[in-house]
């Protein structure tokens, strides 16, 4: 088990900052921000490091992951590596946090929680966003903390939830639920002093003066919101929409078919932890574990780009959790057992294999290399440059360390 484990952080470390072998223009912006805040006080349009949206690009960025660079830059620069530092050091904590949580939850079952850590670390979903710096997977580490606090009735709970709502604006609307449905039996001073907290957050958020464009850049995507159809049409669409994230081909053969949210290889689990989410799904799970895995997917099935790995990264503590409940129900039977672990060790080898041998080269447009190439190492001139990949000048200002362009 243990070996397993150290396996899955191993995976998470392995060439970590290396590959992917580009930063994609959400990480180079969240870079320019953080070294803009180092060498001026100010962001990159001039505004204060204490906002709760930052311009960047245009596309109104959450301030912690900012933060965090900023902070973590200060002492080690902000480099490729220290960009993603923060969502690697979430993927790490993120472990020994659902381990505990399940202990919490079923305490009478320590094998349990093992067994979820085991699935959980081998999860390519969980180790691939561990490895970019991608403000989701931060947001999901502090969703987790919260949880973990709930359960505890620890009153710092709805504090963290803040934290993960100003990493991932979409947490505005599954941070209170699940607060709500973990702290229920904590009593009603509890969870109405947590929600009033959580409510309350949101007042700096909607008060900002970039919020009325930062909502005008969000709905401006295909969503379910603004779209001209009938009422009826968005709900069949947002059933379908939402159905996706629960479609095998998804989570156990192909998973997302964007290469900066998966390597292309296999699903979003392991094919092992497929059978092991069934198995678990018939084995009596924990409702409150249910309630999340259902929860999760429903800000991004508002969106029409389905299934979205990044958007639905919430799933994949409540898929460690059934995974883990189905192996311990298999494991009764030894041979069975035995296979389990075979099996998952196989299957979690080939997958690395091909991270770490195949998908960095088939990933290369995914993650505009191309730009960064182009920078650090310019053709003879003229060079004409395209802007088909999108936002050539973050690159330039990124790798040449020139806020001005």
């Amino acid at each position: 088990m243990w070996l397993l484990i150290t396996l899955g952080i191993l995976a998470r470390v392995w060439q970590f900052g290396q590959i992917p072998n580009s930063l994609y223009w959400d990480e180079v912006a969240i870079g320019l921000d953080a070294r803009s805040l180092l060498q001026t006080g100010k962001d990159l349009v001039g505004n204060s490091w204490l906002q709760p949206l930052f311009v960047s690009y245009g596309d109104f960025k959450a301030p912690v992951y900012i933060w965090l660079v900023t902070f973590l830059g200060k002492i080690f620069g902000t480099g490729e590596g220290i960009i993603r530092l923060p969502s690697l050091l979430a993927g790490l904590g993120l472990l020994w946090l659902v381990y505990d949580l399940v202990k919490q939850l079923v305490p009478k079952n320590k094998t349990l929680s093992l067994l979820v850590l085991v699935n959980l670390a081998l999860m390519p979903w969980a180790i691939h966003f561990s490895r970019i710096g991608f403000e989701s997977h931060l947001s999901l580490f502090w969703l987790t903390l919260m949880v973990w606090l709930a359960v505890k009735k620890n009153y710092l709970a709805a504090g963290v939830g803040i934290f993960g709502i100003y990493s991932y604006i979409s947490l505005r609307l599954i941070a209170p639920v699940l607060f709500l449905i973990f702290a229920w039996r904590q009593g009603i001073k509890y969870w109405s002093i947590g929600l009033i907290i959580l409510a309350g957050s949101s007042f700096w958020l909607t008060n900002s003066y970039n919020y009325a464009a930062s909502q005008q850049y969000r709905l401006s995507n295909d969503n379910l919101i603004t779209a001209p159809i009938s009422k009826i049409e968005k709900g069949k669409r947002f059933i379908s929409n939402y159905f996706d994230f629960f479609e095998p081909k998804f989570l156990f053969t192909n998973g997302d078919s964007n290469l900066r949210h998966h390597s292309g290889f296999g699903g979003e689990l392991l094919i092992i932890q497929g059978l092991l989410v069934i198995v678990g799904l018939t084995a009596g799970p924990n409702r409150l574990m249910l309630f999340w895995l259902f929860l999760a997917p429903v800000v991004a099935a508002l969106v029409n780009e389905t299934p979205h790995a990044s958007r639905a990264i919430y799933m994949i503590v409540p898929l460690a959790y059934l995974a883990g409940l189905g192996w311990q129900k298999l494991s009764k039977n030894k041979l069975l057992s035995w296979l389990i672990i075979a099996g998952l060790s196989i299957n979690v080898l080939v997958y690395l294999l091909d991270y770490f041998i195949h998908y960095p080269k088939r990933s290369e447009f995914a993650w505009i290399k191309p730009y960064k190439d182009l920078v650090l190492n310019p053709p003879p001139p003229p060079v004409y440059i395209s802007p088909k990949l999108y936002k050539p000048e973050l690159y330039f200002a990124y790798y040449l360390n020139d806020l001005s362009l």
